[in-house]
């Protein structure tokens, strides 16, 4: 138990404080329409270039309708901020001030070709597909309540007390609304817009998404959770049996990473006394090289400017930039003078603003047995679940002295165990999902795990059944 339980405790100490990554999408509407009120639905303005809300002087409503295409924010990301933006071109004669709210529509209508023009308040006939005021599409289809279906309760609702601007709505009301729509695209319906509905004369007209100039947008702030700070525990030995860390930055900009080689500071028997680190490219080639954290000025300085300098001054540290773009690096960590012992090896994304992450992890080294066996540590952040797959392989490592027969472990940061396995096809359900992943083992004595893990630290152990010894390789993988 002491064995991954250290290693846990000293992930969670070493945590970086920034954020996750962030997102921010602006989008322009992918419906509207406006609703007129009609007993016998045929007036309509799917391509006009307004939408009115509120009671016209002739004392009918008009609620518009808008809806926004969210596909593009991933499936998984929180939303953490929601903005709708119309501009009002004009209110009615008898209009002072007043609120206008938005509410969540329930059922799913159209927007066909008609166009009352400008200015369009009187509605046109409608075309098939149209929402009306009775039909959610023109003439196949009813509302359940004329007028339309959506929450009794408004989502967001902004006072208007002059036309010729530009007004937002905003609300923890949006917020979710937005989420749920991310999380199950079917119940995307956009929302109703309310003006004033007992007054005559106080309708506004805001400009729709068919206008050329100033169309309504929706703006979205959000996070997706992603693989952070990572790290791993073997120990050290010489020639091929160094500690191997290898990861990958996905994404299209260049990713600020800092790579560690922790041994004397480490609360283990056994530690590594002084280690060396090494980062290469995936050809080999070597981009930086450090003994002694301490012992270039330049990169000193930007290892302290990150807040987690190494414990030791006899330990190693390097900071770079890497490119992205599915890239590949490797961290070759080594004892001065071929000194053997516990190390610990760790890559942590020092800017998560960017649109890169390190996609999956992997490092290969000696498992032995008791403390010596292979420890892979990982940090999930952001507010919502990572679905990941962690992988053991031995037997179709192309090296000599390979691991013949992994276990693996996947433990929380209490150290309590969340699932293992020996040979990946043995649970049927596990081989299904982990066969979706489309990177399987290809042995079917290596074992592997699927997995959806909620943000905080987590280990990955692996061991030789019966106590055995070879060469290992731990992986995983963020797979949303």
């Amino acid at each position: 138990m002491k064995t991954f339980n250290a290693l846990t405790a000293f992930l969670l100490l070493t945590a970086l404080p920034s954020a996750i990554f962030a997102g921010t999408v602006s989008l322009p509407p992918q419906k509207d329409n406006t609703l007129y009120e009609d007993a016998a639905g045929q007036l309509s303005n799917g391509q006009g270039p307004y939408l009115y809300a509120g009671r016209i002087q002739s004392d009918r409503l008009r609620r518009g309708l808008i809806a926004f295409n969210v596909s593009s924010i991933p499936a998984n990301a929180t939303i953490t901020g929601a903005t709708l933006s119309m501009f009002l071109f004009q209110s009615g004669p008898g209009f002072n001030s007043g609120d206008v709210s938005v509410s969540k529509v329930l059922r799913n209508w159209g927007e066909g070709e008609s166009n009352a023009g400008e200015p369009g308040g009187g509605g046109i006939q409608a075309e098939p597909g149209d929402a009306t005021w009775i039909h959610t599409f023109y003439s196949s289809a009813l509302w359940t309540t004329p007028g339309g279906d959506f929450s009794a309760t408004a989502s967001a609702t902004t006072p208007i007390t002059t036309a010729s601007m530009t007004y937002s709505w905003s609300s923890s009301g949006l917020i979710a609304d937005v989420q749920s729509w991310v999380s199950t695209p079917a119940t995307n319906f956009g929302w109703v817009i309310r003006g004033n509905e007992i007054d005559s004369g106080t309708a506004h007209r805001f400009n729709s998404g068919d206008n050329t100039s100033n169309p309504p947008q929706l703006t979205v702030t959000y996070e997706v959770p992603t693989l952070g700070n990572i790290a791993t525990r073997l120990r050290v030995e010489t020639g091929d049996n160094v500690l191997i860390g290898g990861f990958i930055v996905t994404g299209t900009e260049s990713k600020k990473v800092i790579v560690r080689a922790i041994g004397p500071s480490l609360p283990l028997a056994g530690a590594l006394a002084d280690p060396v680190l090494e980062l290469r490219n995936s050809s080999g080639g070597l981009i930086l090289s450090n003994d002694n954290w301490r012992d270039d000025p330049v990169q000193e300085s930007e290892i302290i400017a990150t807040g987690i300098p190494p414990g030791n001054e006899l330990e190693s540290a390097i900071v770079a930039t890497l490119p992205a773009n599915n890239s590949a690096y490797t961290a070759v960590m080594r004892g001065v003078n071929n000194g053997t012992g516990i190390g610990v090896v760790e890559a942590y994304d020092l800017d998560r603003t960017v649109d890169s992450k390190l996609g999956n992890i992997s490092t290969r080294g000696l498992v032995e047995t008791g403390d010596n066996v292979l420890i892979g540590g990982l940090i999930v952040l952001g507010q919502s679940p990572l679905r990941v797959i962690v992988r053991a392989l031995g037997p179709s490592l192309p090296v000599s002295g390979a691991l013949a027969d992994p276990t693996l472990e996947l433990r929380d940061g209490d150290g309590g165990l969340v699932i293992s396995n020996d040979n990946w096809r043995d649970d049927p359900l596990q081989e299904s999902e982990i066969n979706a992943t489309g990177i399987p083992p290809s042995n079917d004595l290596e074992s592997a795990i699927v997995q959806n893990l909620a943000p905080g630290a987590y280990t990955a152990i692996v061991r030789g059944v019966n106590n055995t010894s070879g060469v290992a390789v731990v992986e995983a993988y963020g797979l949303n």
